[in-house]
């Protein structure tokens, strides 16, 4: 077994519109994460080391907000994207913690008009 947490692999110069149709090609479930950011595209395929530490913060999260009494939010894995701004993610996990009012009851993200997550990782 390998003692890497995930593989990756680093593309340079990929144009916005590709990043695009990666995601729409390779649909919702595949078992790899893609990071933009103006040209550069990062595929991660994470291993189960990654998935241990990612369900660990992710309760880590959780705890803390209970324990300070603060309403937080989780957008789970969605994909985060900004074309004005030339950069997409897929965090493993992510918070609203004060913009959680914002966002309260809503159904659907626009991060043309909702603000991002506050915490993603």
């Amino acid at each position: 077994m390998s003692d890497l947490a995930e593989q990756r692999a680093v593309l340079q110069n990929i144009s916005w519109e590709t990043f695009e149709t990666l995601l729409k090609e390779t649909g919702e479930d595949r078992g790899s994460r893609f990071a933009y950011d103006c040209g550069t595209l990062e595929i991660m395929t994470p291993l189960f080391e990654h998935e241990s530490y990612k369900s660990n913060f992710g309760n880590f999260i959780v705890a803390l907000a209970e324990e300070l009494e603060i309403e937080i939010k989780s957008a789970g894995s969605t994909t985060l994207k900004r074309k004005i701004a030339n950069r997409g993610i897929e965090p493993d996990n992510c918070y609203y913690i004060q913009n959680e009012a914002a966002i309260r009851g809503k159904q659907t993200l626009d991060l043309a008009i909702d603000p991002p997550p506050d915490l993603a990782n």
